[in-house]
C-alpha cells in the first residue's frame, strides 16, 4: 500500500468505526441462536459464514463446529477420549475450519496427530464453503509436504509425544490443486 491508500484506509476506517462496533455487538448478541436461525432457514448457510465472520476465530470456530455437527448428524465425542471432537459411522473425526483469511490461505491448527481420528477440513470464505476429508495417515503426509510446525508454544516440549502443530495451505498452489483432486468433498461428506 502507499502513502495515499494507507491515509484513504485509515479516513475509511475512523468513518465507520461506530457502524462496525454496532454490527460486532448485534452479531454477538444472537450469536447463540445463528445455528438454529439456519436450520429455521430464516438464514442461508451461506449467510450463516457470512455473519460469523465477523466474529473472532476463538469464537467462531467452535460454532462451525457445532453447526458442521448438527448439520451432518454426528456425535460430540469427549475431549478426554482423545479421537478428535465427533464420530459418524463409527468413525471418529477431528473437525479444522479456517475462514476470512486475508493471505487467501487455508491456516490448520492444533492438529493433534497422535489421536486415532480423520479429518475434516474447512475453507469458509464468502464464496462458499469447501470441505476436504483427510485420513489420519493422509493428515500425517500432508503435515510433512506443508512443512507443519509446533503450535502454540508448544516448542519448548521437546520429549513430549503430545504436540499440536499447525500448518498453511496457499490456494492458488500446486498444494491447493493436491488438496481439490485428492481429498474434496461435495454432498455428502461421509
Amino acid at each position: 500500500m502507499n502513502h495515499l491508500e494507507v491515509k484513504d484506509t485509515i479516513r475509511y476506517i475512523l468513518d465507520n468505526i461506530e457502524n462496525s462496533r454496532k454490527v460486532l455487538s448485534s452479531t454477538v448478541s444472537i450469536k447463540d441462536k445463528l445455528i438454529d436461525l439456519t436450520f429455521d432457514q430464516i438464514i442461508s448457510e451461506r449467510e450463516f459464514y457470512k455473519i460469523s465472520s465477523v466474529l473472532s476465530p476463538q469464537s467462531r470456530s467452535p460454532m462451525w463446529e457445532k453447526y458442521f455437527i448438527a448439520k451432518h448428524d454426528c456425535e460430540k465425542v469427549k475431549k478426554s477420549e482423545e479421537r478428535g471432537d465427533f464420530k459418524k459411522n463409527d468413525k471418529h473425526y477431528e473437525y479444522k475450519s479456517s475462514g476470512y483469511n486475508q493471505d487467501n490461505s487455508v491456516h490448520i491448527v492444533q492438529i493433534r496427530p497422535w489421536q486415532n481420528c480423520d479429518y475434516i477440513v474447512q475453507s469458509i470464505s464468502d464464496d462458499g464453503t469447501i470441505t476436504f476429508v483427510l485420513m489420519n495417515t493422509e493428515m500425517k503426509l500432508e503435515m510433512q509436504k506443508l512443512k507443519a510446525s509446533r503450535a502454540h508454544g508448544t516448542q519448548t516440549l521437546v520429549n513430549n509425544e503430545n504436540i499440536e502443530y499447525r500448518m498453511t495451505l496457499r490456494k492458488d498452489s500446486e498444494d491447493w490443486d493436491r488438496w481439490i483432486n485428492h481429498y474434496h468433498k461435495e454432498g455428502d461428506v461421509f
